[in-house]
């Protein structure tokens, strides 16, 4: 999983759901997997087809996916979105997120707090977050990672951003919002979970996925393309984005820094 450019966030992951339903492999019964959401059943879906390959008993897990008619998607993505949509539970609207992620800020240390609110600002994923601003404070800093002409974050120069399902390009973010989680030395850069575990000491639930959802929310409501906010988030093809890069909007450039701006004055 390594080799795949897993973080070891993932590979965390993996293990444990193999570890929790690897009796599926020996029995035969996957009636524990139809029970999980379809999120928690991909999981463990793809934790059993690892173990399986490690195992050499790959043909075993593809006999018993075929038998209880296992799928890697749920086929029902545009109704989940579409219940979303109409969704009356406040917490998951934009203000609801942004009073969620202004408590983290408030109930963590300086520097977590810092972290969360960079986050919302690059529209990263929990993981990358933590990885970004480690590099942010690494010898990395000024000679790969960020370019201060272009005002951008150049994620794609690092492997752990390019994974296979996910990935992460570039982030256009300002100076001054760099200096924010400049902490000179990457080892005081706390893990994921670390901010996950202060969270839950708190009493306050560790919503980090709300800073993705903020910033592409926030960004289409000041009027951003949905197509340069698919960029910004790592969804769009390796080809296309070279072109996003080498060619930038610079008119685009410019009104997401300022959209930025606004969103981190009200965090």
């Amino acid at each position: 999983m390594k080799s795949q450019n897993k973080t070891s966030w993932t590979i965390k992951q993996i293990k444990n759901y193999a570890i929790k339903y690897a009796s599926v492999l020996d029995t035969g019964d996957a009636s524990p997997l139809l029970g999980l959401s379809p999120r928690n059943r991909h999981h463990a879906m793809v934790s059993l087809a690892n173990l399986a390959k490690y195992e050499g008993r790959y043909d075993v897990w593809a006999a018993i996916r075929n038998r209880y008619s296992l799928k890697w998607t749920s086929g029902n993505e545009s109704l989940q979105a579409l219940q979303r949509f109409f969704n009356p539970d406040t917490s998951t609207s934009l203000d609801g997120m942004l009073q969620q992620i202004r408590l983290m800020i408030k109930k963590t240390p300086t520097l977590m707090g810092k972290i969360i609110k960079f986050g919302v600002l690059v529209g990263l994923r929990s993981a990358e977050i933590v990885e970004s601003v480690r590099l942010i404070n690494s010898g990395v800093y000024t000679l790969q990672y960020y370019n201060p002409e272009q005002q951008v974050l150049q994620h794609y120069k690092f492997p752990q951003f390019l994974r296979t399902t996910k990935k992460a390009y570039l982030s256009f973010v300002s100076p001054e919002m760099l200096e924010n989680v400049r902490t000179h030395k990457s080892e005081q850069v706390p893990s994921y979970n670390a901010i996950r575990l202060t969270c839950q000491r708190r009493g306050i639930t560790c919503d980090m996925r709300y800073c993705r959802k903020i910033h592409a929310t926030y960004l289409h409501q000041e009027g951003i393309p949905v197509e340069i906010i698919d960029a910004l988030q790592g969804r769009t093809p390796a080809n296309i984005f070279a072109k996003w890069y080498y060619r930038p909007s610079l008119h685009y450039r410019s009104k997401v820094l300022q959209a930025l701006e606004k969103l981190k004055n009200q965090l």
